[in-house]
């Protein structure tokens, strides 16, 4: 039996579709567009029996996709506290002490999104900082990026780490003159003390895990790149083990569609998680299990980007690559052989050229068309570097609130004439590259209209790099469909395509850049079921 269509109309309809770009009406059953164009033609492409949706004036668009984002990460953020506002050493030991005193029961004390950029001290917290707030608990603090995790002493004892633990593989540990770990872990260091936390309870997690995705959908965001570990290697550390399971048994409170990117070191853990259901491609556009991920370097913030020449602002400091080119490759071949997608976080631009020379490679010996294969960030590039990316067929994951988190002390860091080619959407676009948006969530936002007036003002910095209101549209929709694959049912608003929509109070293509922001989501709809309707806005 179908079930009730919808009638949308009365508003300014926003198609992102060359061959309908505007419409009248659009008509959905079944979850699938039926028709779209005149407000007569939609009504009889339904019969008798709808729900008729006026607009009312407002604007009707695809639903958003973020192309990448970590769902375990933003619960494991729901459930910790947030430092986002700290600015002094001071006040982030206050905040500590008021987390302990508050919660005397918790085994840790976990605090998270510290702005190490806003710290007045210039400096990041070491262990004795932490001590002075929380002596008798383990303590441990995540920065904004995720990259740089800081531990007390008790935290550091109960890792078992000791001035004669070494580094490991694509990581570091800050350490005193003695060797012994000063607080700070990075990169893949951040095992140590992530994989340490005490598990919390599984009530505490659904919870949280159903704040997150009301979240989500509350921003328009109808479908995801969804990053999973599988083991160790990851931010979240020895517990990472757990993301596929976590997932799989939250499934029924998870209301996107998914395309999953797994975190691995080669391709065993995707027989197992295509046994799962998250792996259901034949239901609609379904959930697919057909990325392959993983970090090739660091992050501009904890000065681990692997970059050409120094940081301006550290002249010691270069970054490095988190695994050596061979093994990089070699898992690159067996992705590639397999029929996956390859996903390759590069930040800096020695990192990216080392990347795109390692697919020209791949491209070479194992020629395939319309492969896809991605650049996770692609944040620092030059002319080269985009004319091989275009040549190459690679697509690009852009997180454009980077440019709001960072704005601040990106000059200072890259030094004027690297900055000009920092999120180069500009040139990027008029290159011909594929550029899917995305959040990276919970390093930014989930919020895609801000994201959307980030592309196009780019907040001042590097505004010259900045791009129409149309074109950041299309990156969280149609090319971010495109990235999954998944351009032929979803991405915009054409007949048969899965009914993932958004009623927004005004048309982004339609009020000033600087005022993007501030437009309301009003309704969001994934394949024709409506999941997140404000009340509040008459």
């Amino acid at each position: 039996m179908s079930e009730k269509g919808q009638l949308y109309f009365g508003g300014d309809i926003y198609t992102v579709d060359e061959v309908c770009p505007e419409a009248e009406a659009v008509a959905v059953r079944d979850g699938k567009i039926v028709a779209v164009g005149s407000e007569s033609d939609c009504r009889s492409a339904l019969g008798d029996d709808y729900e008729p949706v006026d607009l009312g004036g407002k604007a009707l668009l695809p639903g958003f996709i973020d192309s990448h984002f970590h769902p375990v990460g933003m619960i494991i953020f729901e459930m910790f506290a947030d430092l986002s506002e700290v600015t002094t050493i001071k006040e982030l030991q206050d905040e500590l002490r008021d987390l302990a005193q508050k919660d005397k029961i918790a085994k840790w004390i976990v605090g998270l999104q510290l702005d190490d950029k806003a710290i007045e001290e210039s400096r990041l917290p070491d262990r004795h900082d932490l001590d002075s707030a929380c002596p008798d608990r383990p303590v441990v603090v995540v920065t904004h990026d995720a990259h740089t995790v800081i531990a007390n002493t008790k935290a550091i004892e109960a890792m078992e780490i000791s001035a004669s633990v070494e580094n490991p593989e694509g990581g570091e540990i800050d350490r005193e003159p003695d060797g012994y770990p000063a607080g700070p872990f990075r990169e893949t260091a951040v095992e140590f003390p992530l994989g340490a936390l005490p598990m919390p309870e599984i009530q505490t997690v659904i919870d949280a895990a159903k704040v997150v995705f009301e979240k989500v959908v509350a921003h328009g965001i109808t479908s995801g790149g969804v990053v999973l570990q599988t083991d160790e290697e990851g931010v979240y550390g020895s517990q990472g083990v757990y993301d596929i399971l976590l997932m799989t048994m939250l499934l029924d409170i998870i209301p996107i569609n998914m395309y999953l990117l797994l975190v691995a070191h080669d391709l065993t853990p995707f027989e197992s998680a295509r046994s799962t259901k998250l792996h259901n491609p034949q239901i609609g556009p379904g959930h697919r299990v057909n990325g392959f991920k993983f970090w090739a370097d660091g992050t501009f913030g904890s000065h681990t980007a692997y970059m050409r020449e120094p940081f301006t602002d550290q002249p010691d400091k270069r970054g490095f690559l988190l695994h050596s080119e061979e093994e990089m490759y070699r898992r690159m071949v067996e992705a590639h052989n397999a029929g996956l997608q390859i996903a390759i976080h590069v930040i800096g631009d020695a990192a990216v050229r080392t990347i795109i020379d390692l697919y020209d490679r791949l491209l070479s010996e194992y020629p395939k068309e319309d492969h896809r294969h991605r650049l996770e960030h692609a944040s620092l590039l030059d002319a080269e570097m985009i004319a091989d990316i275009a040549r190459l067929g690679l697509v690009i994951s852009t997180q454009p609130m980077y440019i709001h988190s960072e704005k601040h002390w990106l000059h200072k860091r890259l030094g004027p004439e690297r900055a000009k080619w920092t999120y180069p959407f500009r040139a990027l676009l008029d290159g011909g590259v594929k550029v899917a948006g995305a959040s990276d969530a919970p390093v930014e936002s989930t919020d895609v209209l801000h994201a959307i007036q980030c592309c196009v003002t780019r907040e001042g910095f590097e505004p010259q790099q900045g791009i129409t209101v149309e074109e950041a549209i299309r990156m969280f929709t149609l090319d971010a469909a495109y990235a999954q694959f998944e351009e032929s049912v979803k991405g915009s608003i054409a007949v048969g395509k899965r009914a993932d929509l958004v009623v927004l109070s005004k048309n982004p293509v339609s009020v000033p850049a600087e005022e993007i922001r501030n437009i309301l989501v009003e309704r969001t709809s994934v394949g024709g079921k409506t999941l997140f309707l404000n009340e509040s806005s008459g």
